[in-house]
């Protein structure tokens, strides 16, 4: 059994329930059969600052997750945080083992499912980048929050950072994320909580349109048969995905 390396501190409560969802997913019924792991967790800036040029770089801090992942026995690492995928192609080459891709996992998902209109609810600086799109389908429309909408996903983001409580938190989202969809032919046919905070409280289902959570999917690869890639595939320039925002009428 491969031993697993968890990036801890991106963010660390994301971190402990990506964690808590890999032993829940692995279908251990005896201590000796769940998977073995380490997880690193050290404080670490912010990579949605970084990443909108406001602050200073996390690299420093997580190269050393990383190295002292290796160190101590991980077979393949996972990095439970979108955002912080920005850096993986830096943190693969700085390894010997292979890295998981949380991103190419949920394009993998989201094809494999069919949906092809996602709703992403991610981090202002995941949506800015548009991180999940080279890993997308080509005939996938992907749909972003307007920035009254995005703003309150970031505010759920943070909530969850800040340790607010669970339960008062998961109540409030759920009536929130069911008031996103619209029922018009051709809108989002799911919504993608695409930031692992969002996955601390997330709801089954948003009305009638799945979620996908992206903690989950993470998971379920790590736990899968055989390796990950050990090095990215290094996306083009531009995406093949189209995208525009769901929630302004802008039509793609």
């Amino acid at each position: 059994m491969k031993r697993i390396g968890i990036v801890g501190g991106v963010g660390p409560l994301a971190s402990v329930y990506f964690y808590e969802r890999l032993l829940r997913l692995s279908g251990a019924s005896e201590d000796a059969d769940y998977p073995a792991a380490v997880l690193v967790s050290e404080p670490m800036p912010s990579r949605i600052e970084h990443l909108l040029g406001r602050g200073e770089s996390p690299l420093p801090q997580l190269l050393a997750t990383v190295e002292q992942l290796e160190r101590a026995g991980a077979d393949a690492i996972a990095i439970p945080s979108a955002t912080t995928h920005a850096y993986r192609a830096a943190l693969c080459d700085a390894v010997g083992v292979p890295v998981f891709d949380l991103l190419a996992e949920t394009g993998i998902a989201l094809r494999r499912a069919r949906l092809r209109r996602p709703l992403l609810l991610a981090t202002e600086a995941t949506a800015e980048l548009r991180l999940y799109e080279p890993h997308l389908a080509p005939d996938t429309i992907a749909r972003y929050p307007d920035a009254e909408r995005q703003a309150a996903t970031d505010d759920f983001i943070g909530r969850v950072k800040r340790g607010d409580p669970v339960e008062a938190l998961r109540a409030e989202f759920a009536r929130w994320i069911e008031g996103l969809p619209p029922r018009r032919t051709g809108d989002p046919d799911c919504i993608v909580l695409a930031c692992t905070e969002l996955s601390v409280i997330a709801p089954s289902r948003a009305g009638r349109v799945p979620v996908v959570d992206v903690t989950d999917v993470l998971a379920r690869a790590v736990l899968a048969p055989g390796d990950a890639p050990s090095r990215p595939v290094r996306p083009a320039a531009t995406s093949s995905a189209t995208h525009h925002n769901a929630m302004s009428g802008e039509q793609p």
